[in-house]
């Protein structure tokens, strides 16, 4: 069986434990491991803490992502199975509603890793300062993903996680490109394969998921879009005892974690 291994780096809300739910639901044979992000928060913060962990792959998944389909999962993991040379997947930074930067980084919220390409990356990571986008960089993106919005690229060095990527790049390894939807009820992002399978849906503005505010371009409060999620979900496993179960000591972890930690 493949070894993985999902790290999730958290800032502490409730949405971890509904995060980490549904991981252990839909796939419990992945490890899963949460890294504190209240304190000391970078974007590659979770690297460090997994690099020397035995797997095969690495999967960083936001608190506010929450994956949905094993099959989808399954399917991916076969993917990059059968074609060595990619050694990332996730959605493009740019080109779509939520993101109008580099479309040849992939966002962080949800991606998969080769774990020997990241071990790799990261032993030069003191040259990460050193490493741009270069143009030879679009062709893969451009190619897998023709449906990109033109007027939401910047091929530019907006984020401080893209030299991760160009050391990725630049060792000859390619991406998998994942699919991007906007599910316009909740304002998410549904993530999925070439298939059509959906592997995950991200909700954006976790920092104001309470807020009663209504975020630019959306037509109801942040905290409106994480209850609709949350009424998902519960509805989704309203007759599994088990995921229950494991929500309840999901929040259990998260809420002694927050007070002794």
């Amino acid at each position: 069986m493949t070894r993985v291994l999902a790290v999730t780096t958290s800032m502490g809300t409730k949405w971890e434990a509904y995060s980490q739910a549904m991981l252990k639901t839909v796939i419990p044979e992945w490890e899963r491991c949460i890294v504190d992000g209240r304190k000391g928060w970078s974007p590659t913060l979770f690297i460090e803490s997994i690099i020397d962990r035995d797997a095969e792959y690495i999967v960083h998944v936001d608190e506010d992502c929450f994956v949905e389909s094993r099959n989808a999962l399954l399917e991916l993991v076969s993917f990059l199975n059968e074609n060595p040379g990619i050694v990332a997947a996730g959605i493009p930074d740019g080109g779509h509603y939520y993101r109008d930067h580099n479309p040849a980084a992939l966002n962080l919220f949800f991606v998969i890793f080769r774990m020997d390409s990241l071990r790799t990356a990261w032993k030069e990571k003191e040259r990460w300062n050193t490493l741009q986008f270069r143009d030879e960089f679009k062709k893969d993106v451009l190619r897998q993903c023709r449906d990109l919005d033109q007027n939401r690229v910047q091929w530019d060095e907006a984020e401080p996680y893209y030299p991760l990527f160009w050391s990725l790049l630049n060792s000859g390894g390619r991406f998998l490109y994942l699919n991007h939807t906007l599910e316009e009820k909740r304002w998410a992002t549904q993530v999925s394969m070439p298939s059509g399978k959906i592997l995950a849906e991200h909700l954006w503005y976790l920092r104001q998921w309470f807020s009663n505010d209504v975020m630019p371009g959306h037509n109801c409060p942040n905290r409106l879009r994480y209850e609709l999620l949350r009424t998902r979900l519960l509805k989704r496993h309203r007759k599994s005892i088990w995921f229950k179960m494991v929500l309840t000591w999901m929040q259990s972890k998260r809420l002694a974690r927050r007070l002794f930690c």
